[in-house]
């Protein structure tokens, strides 16, 4: 192409410096419009970039917002579990079982703040069936190191203004994998195991069929049977000592005459 130009003006009879003045600025208008070319391809690779910095960022925050961090768990016989993100927000909650399901169809929890969330669910038409005076309503919580005290502050709170007979338990973070994994909410896993220290033939599944206030009632019984038994035991070993100690080295029972009846 150059040389085609130079040709051309080789022929063309003018002044010389007005052909050299023409060829800079054809040359001229070359360079710029391939600079043009440049930029703007730059401009569009740029404009890509930046477009795929803010979705990644933009999802990384996102799953940063979604991560639950706290779980809270409120089992009576429907077993409701929430899972709850940095800002103490609702980001999931699951039904395990079919009482569950029925008190959560058509209500609204995602986004709501734990403490709306657990007043929506006890104020509902469906839970107020199972909220008697003889139930019990175990709310049991469980959370990340770093916001482990305010939860569980939160909860124990909440439990001692809402009545019916609300029960604050505090459970270890790393037992909200196995309480899913074995289909339980956080509560009724953390409560089997409670039971499970008195009576290993009890199973999951039999858990799954009880209600949470059943098997605390095994839990107390245990526990009363253990604090009676502890006592007999002790009771027993008391009544063994006293009779140890009034019988003589020989295993013989000897009888004591008093002063009247010895003789000076």
């Amino acid at each position: 192409m150059t040389n085609k130009v130079r040709d051309a003006f080789d022929h063309i009879q003018a002044n010389k410096n007005l052909k050299e003045s023409t060829k800079k600025f054809l040359s001229g208008k070359r360079r710029k419009r391939r600079w043009d070319v440049y930029s703007l391809a730059f401009q569009r690779i740029f404009a890509v970039v930046c477009m795929v910095l803010v979705a990644a960022a933009g999802i990384k925050g996102y799953s940063w917002v979604q991560t639950p961090v706290s779980y809270v768990s409120i089992d009576i016989n429907p077993s409701i579990e929430l899972e709850l993100n940095r800002f103490d927000k609702v980001v999931t909650v699951t039904a395990y079982n079919e009482e569950a399901e029925e008190i959560l169809n058509g209500l609204s929890l995602k986004g709501r703040k734990y403490t709306d969330a657990l007043q929506v669910i006890v104020d509902s038409k469906g839970m107020q069936n199972y909220l008697t005076e003889d139930s019990e309503l175990y709310i049991t919580v469980a959370a990340d190191s770093d916001y482990k005290c305010k939860i569980e502050a939160g909860v124990e709170h909440y439990c001692g203004h809402i009545g019916h007979n609300a029960k604050s338990i505090r459970a270890d973070v790393e037992l909200v994998s196995e309480a899913h994994s074995k289909g339980l909410s956080l509560g009724k896993y953390y409560a089997y195991l409670q039971l499970m220290q008195y009576d290993d033939s009890v199973t999951v599944d039999h858990c799954k069929e009880m209600s949470i206030s059943e098997i605390h009632g095994l839990i107390d019984e245990h526990q009363h049977d253990g604090k009676h038994g502890n006592h007999s035991k002790n009771q027993d070993a008391a009544e063994s000592s006293h009779c140890d100690a009034e019988m003589p080295a020989d295993g013989k029972k000897h009888h004591h005459k008093n002063h009247r009846d010895r003789k000076p």
